[in-house]
């Protein structure tokens, strides 16, 4: 008994993602906090409330002069005289502006130091609370180290949702990939093979469904081919029963041309060879055709394939009482099997015979188009039934009760159909005022 295949739900894939990233951020932000430490205690940046601590220490005890802080002072500061103008600042231009209309303002600000010396002066000192490098070249070249250190914690978050994201597209893309194998062997007809697990129950069950789908397909296949093959034997057979009779019509035919005969008996004891010679060609093809063997293309001249089909049917023709109407507009020449491609016209051309009441006709044209060459074969019956227009092209079809006649065995327009795809042509059937119509074009 086969092991059962274990399988998660999608929902649980999801929830198992959502619980790996807050995971991952939970870990990145801990990674970021003790690295925040380590360069806090190494003196790397100072703290954010260094700078109010600065300005406690510089202005403490309300001094009488002004001593120019170093370049640790971290606030922005500047001084000016009784008539306000810049003796000293660390900064310029926007913040040193701003100081200076914080000189003539009155408004109270609670990150806003003011403090007058004994000689008049006046300076302004600006600060921030946030964190600031403790190098003055990065502090005067970089943005603060608070914001680039939120930037890099919110940068690693990002890239810790995109990781993961990521991963779990790959893992849910490669699950997807089994759906696109599965279509590709099936429609290939490619079904011997197992369909494989997904490991998640959404996807489990829709290649279940697969593989139902799978396992009809291959039933219906071998049920057709088996049918196939019985008929494919059932014509092999029949094809092999007829070699006898037609060799003795052979024979029996080629004695009575060895005795002295009439001259209308003699022509159609000819006809009657000539005919028995083209049924054990059609018996050698279908016997070719179920060992596999294939005629080979050859060159041949068009007019010259016209006029053999003219000489091969005018004698069914006449022995029914139908009149054969030819015009032939065919020339050059084309690569094609001789034998296959003349009794495939041939059973086109006879049907018409066979279809056409005694004094009709058949019109039998070979002309050449754009870019190619045609044959159309048309006659006086009653046309083709709707039915038959979709379906007198398939193997053993013979449901055309408008076209019924004695002997037809469903095969003519059927090898007559196959050998023009062989030859890469196309087989039309409609209808016209006077009968059925048969257009072939290479």
């Amino acid at each position: 008994m086969a092991q059962k295949r274990r399988s998660v739900s999608l929902s649980f894939v999801l929830l198992r993602f959502g619980i790996i990233m807050v995971g991952c951020m939970l870990l990145c932000c801990l990674l970021w906090y003790g690295l925040f430490i380590r360069l806090l205690n190494t003196g790397f940046f100072y703290n954010a409330y260094t700078s109010s601590l600065q300005v406690e220490k510089m202005l403490a005890g309300n001094p009488e002069a002004f001593v120019s802080p170093g370049d640790e002072f971290l606030p922005d500061y500047a001084l000016f005289d009784r008539n306000g103008k810049v003796l000293e600042s660390n900064t310029k231009g926007r913040k040193l502006k701003n100081l200076t209309n914080l000189l003539h303002e009155n408004d109270y600000n609670m990150r806003v130091a003011r403090h007058t010396y004994g000689d008049g002066s006046t300076i302004i000192i600006r600060y921030y609370y946030r964190s600031e490098f403790a190098n003055p070249v990065w502090r005067s070249a970089l943005p603060p180290f608070e914001y680039m250190w939120l930037a890099s914690l919110g940068a690693a978050l990002v890239l810790c949702l995109l990781f993961n994201t990521l991963w779990l597209r790959q893992r849910l893309a490669a699950k997807l990939k089994l759906f696109g194998e599965v279509s590709q062997k099936v429609g290939a007809q490619e079904l011997d093979f197992t369909i494989p697990h997904a490991g998640i129950r959404e996807y489990d069950q829709a290649l279940d469904a697969m593989e139902h789908m799978k396992d009809a397909l291959y039933n219906s296949l071998a049920s057709q081919w088996a049918a196939q093959q019985e008929r494919e034997a059932e014509i092999a057979a029949l094809a092999h029963d007829l070699k006898t009779p037609l060799t003795l019509v052979g024979g029996n035919a080629e004695l009575l041309l060895d005795e002295e005969l009439p001259e209308s008996s003699r022509r159609m004891v000819e006809t009657i060879a000539a005919s028995n010679e083209r049924a054990r060609q059609y018996v050698a093809s279908f016997l070719e055709a179920s060992a596999g063997e294939e005629e080979a293309f050859k060159i041949n001249s068009l007019n010259d394939l016209f006029d053999q089909l003219i000489s091969n049917t005018t004698a069914i023709a006449e022995a029914r009482g139908v009149c054969m109407k030819v015009q032939n507009g065919l020339n050059g020449s084309a690569n094609v099997q001789k034998d296959h491609l003349l009794r495939a016209l041939e059973n086109v051309v006879q049907n018409a015979i066979e279809h056409s009441p005694v004094g009709g006709s058949v019109y039998l044209t070979g002309s050449m188009a754009d870019s190619g060459w045609q044959v159309t074969v048309c006659d006086e019956g009653p046309g083709f039934s709707k039915a038959a227009l979709q379906h007198a092209t398939e193997r053993l079809w013979r449901g055309d009760t408008a076209r019924g006649a004695d002997g037809h065995n469903g095969l003519g327009l059927w090898f007559a159909a196959q050998v023009v795809k062989t030859h890469e042509g196309q087989l039309y059937l409609s209808n016209a005022k006077c009968g059925g119509v048969v257009t072939i074009k290479f």
